[in-house]
């Protein structure tokens, strides 16, 4: 290890060498190596090379956001709903009790996908951020559920929006928090010079996966959001915390079980106590912790949290007080990881409070939150 950069030599030095001392060679090796780091350059379009900028980044967060959502609308009162059962847990707990508060929910027809959705909500989000395609270097996000099992079809939505090939695409699937983990993975890589701006991009496509006699199906809907992350934010990146309870794994899943095609499952033991513990009072007690360690109340934030139902959701606010709990429930349902960066989008330009709070759960079971300061007016 010299100055920080491991050095290996899996075969002795070549004869060539021996006009040099072995520490002079390895100095030569490690200077052209800082080099060529420091170029911080890739390719770009037709081989031209794309130089990164080296100047500190200010104020890294979201630049630009944008949401697309099907045209078809299915209401409580859709025939759909009738065969969910009723049939309550051994704490006499029926799952459909637990999912309140949705009036609509938007769906792809059968054979639509997602990914258009995706798009376009990049694309949009790209207009609002004033950025070009071809100054995104970073693509986080997923497609969920996607057609494979991999590669996600995150990567049709590189080649719809015509990304240059230098982009590279991460795929998160962590449920549902992916657009926070986007967001934090980009503020990183921003923050360390490796890239300039970033979209994270998430859609959802869960109708098409769901078991209609279970209860959690009353809620779920399609839909598609994004966010460009770089310098110069509307909303600037402050800090983040994050839970992994991961003695309840296989709470909730998504996996094939009847049919070949796979659908989602809150088990009737651990799942509900995910939903009525971990999430009810895990979430409020976080994000407070998050808020006290930068010194700000509830009053001081406006909330954007997972929204799969509003039984959650009351509890939350009451336990937190936000200044603003700005939400899509009712329009949209829940979107699961799709819902965070498509409610920020609606209610983009009318968040008023000096800082933002995204709380995200998911399974496995984890819940992270990010704190965001406004900085325009």
């Amino acid at each position: 290890m010299e100055n920080g950069i491991a050095i290996l030599h899996p075969h002795p030095l070549p004869r060539w060498a021996n006009a040099i001392s072995r520490n002079e060679l390895q100095m030569n090796i490690i200077e052209n190596l800082k080099s060529t780091l420091s170029m911080r350059h890739d390719f770009g379009a037709k081989g031209k090379p794309h130089v990164r900028s080296k100047k500190r980044k200010k104020r890294i967060g979201i630049k630009g956001c944008g949401y697309c959502m099907p045209p078809y609308i299915r209401g409580n009162d859709d025939p759909i709903f009738q065969q969910i059962t009723t049939q309550a847990n051994a704490q006499g707990i029926t799952e459909k009790d637990l999912f309140v508060g949705m009036k609509e929910r938007r769906y792809l027809d059968k054979d639509e996908r997602i990914e258009p959705l995706m798009i376009e909500a990049s694309r949009l989000a790209l207009k609002q951020a004033n950025i070009t395609p071809e100054a995104i270097d970073r693509l986080y996000g997923y497609a969920s559920v996607p057609e494979y099992y991999t590669p996600n079809s995150l990567y049709v939505v590189h080649n719809g929006l015509q990304l240059p090939e230098r982009t590279l695409v991460v795929p998160h699937n962590n449920e549902f928090s992916t657009f926070l983990l986007g967001v934090l993975e980009a503020f990183n890589a921003i923050t360390m010079g490796w890239s300039d701006h970033a979209l994270v991009c998430c859609g959802s496509n869960w109708t098409q996966y769901m078991d209609y006699t279970q209860g959690h199906s009353l809620s779920i809907g399609d839909g598609a959001g994004a966010a460009v992350i770089g310098p110069e934010a509307d909303f600037e990146i402050i800090d983040y915390a994050t839970q992994t309870l991961s003695d309840q794994y296989g709470a909730m899943t998504m996996q094939a079980r009847d049919s070949p095609r796979a659908t989602y499952k809150i088990t009737e033991d651990v799942g509900i106590y995910s939903f009525q513990v971990s999430a009810m009072e895990g979430i409020p007690k976080m994000v407070q912790q998050l808020l006290s360690r930068n010194k700000l109340t509830g009053r001081d934030i406006a909330l954007i949290t997972h929204q799969a139902s509003r039984v959650l959701m009351d509890h939350w606010e009451e336990s937190l007080q936000p200044r603003e709990y700005p939400d899509t429930l009712e329009l949209f349902g829940n979107l699961t990881l799709a819902s965070y960066p498509v409610t920020l989008a609606y209610h983009y330009l009318t968040i008023s409070s000096k800082y933002l709070v995204l709380a995200a759960l998911g399974v496995g079971y984890h819940q992270t939150a990010l704190l965001l300061k406004r900085t325009g007016s």
